[in-house]
């Protein structure tokens, strides 16, 4: 399971999804200009069926460590992924412990990427 998903966190990213849901599963802050997008991806994804775009809500600033360990459950349980590209701002503390808890090992490259440790 070599797989990678993008993990959208950026409340402005609209626009931007169409090329990166062509390329890759993404998962979405819902927000009315990132759902906006998404639909858009969800009509593009009948003529390209491999377009998969999840929207999720968001778990803003007070986010526990709990809450972002659910979402990555969640994420895993519906597409199985080894590497999560993280698009939108610096990744929190208790994103980062949560991420770390499942085994993933967390870089900043170009935005953050978290990946299967081992």
């Amino acid at each position: 399971m070599a797989r990678t998903l993008a993990l959208v966190l950026d409340p402005q990213f609209g626009t931007q999804l169409g090329p990166i849901a062509f390329h890759t599963a993404v998962w979405i802050v819902d927000t009315p200009v990132n759902r906006t997008a998404a639909q858009e991806a969800w009509r593009s994804a009948d003529e390209w069926p491999h377009i998969s775009v999840t929207m999720f809500r968001p778990l803003g600033d007070a986010a526990t460590r709990k809450d972002w360990a659910d979402l990555i459950e969640q994420i895993t349980l519906q597409q199985p992924f080894e590497t999560l590209d993280i698009i939108g701002g610096e990744i929190a503390t208790s994103f980062r412990d949560a991420l770390e808890d499942a085994g993933f090992v967390v870089f900043r490259a170009k935005g953050w990427r978290a990946k299967r440790a081992g």
